[in-house]
């Protein structure tokens, strides 16, 4: 009697394991080109500089804006995916509508160079007899096209970013979703190393080629992954509340569904505290270690020992996390997480050589920082795929986006301020070295609401049963939708 091949689901969708093998292969694939071509534009602020482009303008551009659009458009992208429905799916139309603006961002960032040589002088008939205009040099005219093309660039990639991390959600089988997400980790740091080793090096001569390389690359290769995923059958979208249309209808859809239940909020509670226990991590890893006595190589030399040690326990994460639940291995790695804090301390009583540091903090990336840090990393996206509605999950996402980005903002004043004050009185050194006093703090309150969570997790069902909840209205309307299908 012939064996029946093992078949994976994912909604509507059902692979064999050749099946599975594409589809990973194709997402990894389209992982490796989009963060490939992402990488590109962290050449920009040192063409930038050479542009004489000022720390406040360059920030502007480089930070600000894209922030401004993604605490924007995100929500509304979101919620916009999650209700389309197309031929292509829900998330691939957002990607490849957006696609060819993104590619004429890409070339016209290469170009930029030329295109403002081209216009400047040209504009001098114009200056001269208007008397306007004379202060724009050719740098300036240079400046204004790159920053048109970047900004662009940021605005339609918004699109992309918002649904592609949805996409893995709709396509791959939620029990290897976490193995899934553990690849697709360790793909992003091939590239990097990839793109440092052979791109980056070259990026003041070969400037153009680069980015309209990348342009290229993002057309044919992320492209290509558009065309050979296929998303399965969604249900009929659900309607905003009251059956109303218009902006204000689905905004106060998207608030009552994604805000109004404590469920989730023990969720977006525990990315809001975490955003503040991360305050002060680029003292501690930078600033903290060069006061220690460590060189910049040092610290580099730190950095390449984690990214390899992360990259061992990546899938040593991921099979866990699908083997006991995502929510159960962020938990370890959380507890761990306030265990081990104190370690940090010790510096307040060591007075440490260099050297002797330089070990130390080693021995820890490898031993302690890094295992929990890949536990931890299982709370996005595993987690939120498992917490979160499937056929609202773009929109629950965007909301802890949103939150996270509003808490940004205040926490690297609040962390700044927390080490100028220690500075203040108690000197460089002793400043940093209490850091792990206010990443306690806050991790053990991350602590807490995640416990809330768990609870609130076995509630609606646990490992077996759980089902995620929505408001009382939707809850009774998926009921009626229930017993009309099995005709009760």
């Amino acid at each position: 009697m012939q064996k029946t091949p093992h078949l994976y689901r994912a909604g509507s969708l059902t692979y064999t394991k050749l099946g599975l093998f594409l589809l990973f292969f194709w997402l990894l694939w389209g992982d490796f080109c989009f963060f490939m071509t992402e990488s590109t534009t962290n050449i920009i602020p040192l063409k930038m500089k050479d542009l004489h482009c000022s720390e406040f303008l360059m920030g502007l551009i480089l930070a600000s804006i894209p922030r401004t659009f993604g605490a924007i458009c995100n929500p509304i992208i979101s919620f916009r995916s999650d209700r389309c429905r197309s031929r292509w799916g829900r998330r691939i139309p957002f990607i490849l509508g957006s696609m060819p603006f993104l590619v004429i961002s890409f070339i016209g960032i290469g170009y930029s160079f030329d295109i403002g040589r081209f216009i400047q002088p040209r504009l001098g008939h114009y200056i001269h007899n208007a008397g306007i205009l004379s202060f724009l040099t050719e740098e300036m005219v240079i400046l204004i096209v790159l920053s048109f093309f970047l900004i662009c660039y940021d605005f339609f990639n918004t699109f992309v970013s918002s649904v592609f991390w949805y996409l893995f959600n709709d396509v791959v089988p939620e029990e290897l979703l976490a193995r899934f997400m553990s690849c697709f980790r360790m793909v992003i740091m091939g590239t990097s190393i990839v793109y440092n080793e052979f791109v980056f090096p070259h990026a003041d001569i070969y400037f153009k080629e680069i980015f309209v390389g990348a342009g290229i690359l993002y057309l044919f290769g992320f492209g290509l992954m558009c065309v050979m995923v296929k998303e399965g059958e969604y249900p009929a979208p659900p309607e905003n509340d009251d059956g109303k249309k218009g902006f204000l209808a689905a905004a106060k859809t998207y608030a009552r569904e994604c805000l109004s239940l404590p469920h989730y909020w023990y969720l977006f509670l525990v990315a809001i505290t975490g955003s503040f226990a991360g305050a002060c991590t680029m003292f501690n890893v930078i600033f903290q270690r060069n006061v220690m006595g460590l060189t910049l190589t040092d610290i580099g030399n730190l950095a390449v020992t984690g990214a390899i040690a992360c990259a061992i326990f990546v899938p040593i994460s991921g099979w866990l996390a699908d083997k006991f639940h995502p929510i159960r291995v962020v938990l370890w790695g959380m507890i761990l997480n306030v265990i081990t804090q104190p370690i940090g301390l010790i510096w307040l009583f060591w007075h440490a050589s260099p050297t002797q540091f330089f070990y130390f903090t080693l021995f820890q990336t490898i031993l302690v920082s890094c295992p929990i840090g890949m536990l931890l990393q299982m709370q996005d996206p595993p987690l939120l795929m498992r917490i979160f509605p499937r056929e609202r999950y773009g929109q629950f996402c965007s909301a802890r986006a949103m939150l996270g980005l509003v808490t940004g903002i205040l926490t690297g004043g609040l962390g700044g301020a927390f080490i100028s004050f220690l500075k203040h009185f108690l000197g460089e050194r002793t400043a940093y070295c209490l850091i792990p006093v206010w990443v306690l703090f806050f991790n053990a309150l991350a602590l807490v609401f995640m416990v809330l969570l768990y609870r609130s997790w076995k509630r609606y069902g646990g490992d077996a049963h759980y089902v995620p909840p929505l408001p009382a209205h939707l809850q009774h309307n998926a009921g009626q939708c229930q017993a009309v299908e099995t005709g009760s």
